[in-house]
């Protein structure tokens, strides 16, 4: 039997990694385009994360804040953000540059991606193609109460990871991370946080999802990652890129070497515990 046209087929470096992992073979789940369903999840959300690549086609990461309704999809195929990106932000925003979204509604642990390529983007947000979407379980979704500020923002450079860096990392309980292979990006929440080891690499378990392995299959593409780690009641997001190493022995990992970082202080919470 043929495969449904509205799902597109695993990649080889997907398929790589799931048996690397020793995960079962899965049929293709993901769609070509959004459902009406995933339309009015992502019009309801007051933040996305973004995923993509800079100048030098390094993985970079971002997040737009804004009212419900910020985020539209005017046609199953099409996405639009209207957000004002944080200044100095690092992401190319070239028409037909990769791009990968992700929207959370911590609140009611739901989670649904979106992949595919800028269309056009200018400083008020962007609009993009869509080449793939899907939802993920809600493991390791912590509850959460998010909103919008009107704080202005700009990414500001740091030297290494210093204290403050440091600080965001150990209190992390999820991140995110951009990765960009042969498919084009990714944008992935990871349950868990990270631990920072003696030799400064960030070091983190890969705990069992989807077994989709979309991270992991493009960083068999492509080691370079960028990490996006929120401290919601402080009002900042760290902005890491580097390179991971993936690990697929039995107590699966993986780790990596932090080669650039930049904070980003927006001035006021973006969100609190749920008292659900």
């Amino acid at each position: 039997m043929s495969e449904p046209s509205d799902r597109r087929p695993w990649d080889e470096s997907e398929i790589k990694a799931r048996r690397l992992a020793g995960a079962s073979d899965l049929a293709p789940l993901i769609r070509t385009s959004l459902s009406a369903q995933q339309r009015d999840f992502f019009a309801g959300l007051p933040m996305v994360f973004v995923g993509g690549t800079d100048a030098s086609g390094r993985p970079a990461a971002s997040l737009l804040r804004g009212a419900p309704g910020f985020v539209r999809s005017p046609d199953p195929r099409w996405l639009d953000v209207a957000a004002a990106w944080p200044g100095a932000d690092a992401l190319s925003l070239g028409a037909g540059s990769p791009v990968a979204l992700i929207g959370m509604d911590f609140a009611a642990r739901r989670r649904n991606r979106v992949n595919g390529r800028i269309i056009g983007a200018d400083d008020a947000g962007l609009s993009l193609a869509i080449e793939e979407a899907f939802g993920n379980c809600p493991k390791y979704i912590l509850p959460r109460d998010l909103f919008v500020t009107a704080s202005a923002a700009a990414w500001r450079p740091l030297t290494g990871l210093d204290d403050e860096a440091r600080a965001i990392v150990a209190a992390s309980e999820v991140f995110f991370v951009a990765t960009c292979g042969a498919g084009g990006a990714d944008m992935s929440h990871r349950g868990g946080g990270a631990r920072i080891d003696e030799t400064g690499r960030l070091r983190v378990a890969d705990f069992p999802g989807n077994n989709f392995f979309n991270t992991f299959g493009n960083l068999l593409d492509d080691p370079r990652a960028a990490l996006l780690f929120v401290d919601f009641p402080g009002g900042r997001v760290l902005h890491l890129q580097g390179v991971a190493e993936l690990d697929f022995d039995l107590d699966r990992k993986w780790r990596f070497a932090p080669e650039h970082a930049a904070l980003l202080e927006i001035g006021a919470p973006l969100g609190s515990a749920s008292a659900s």
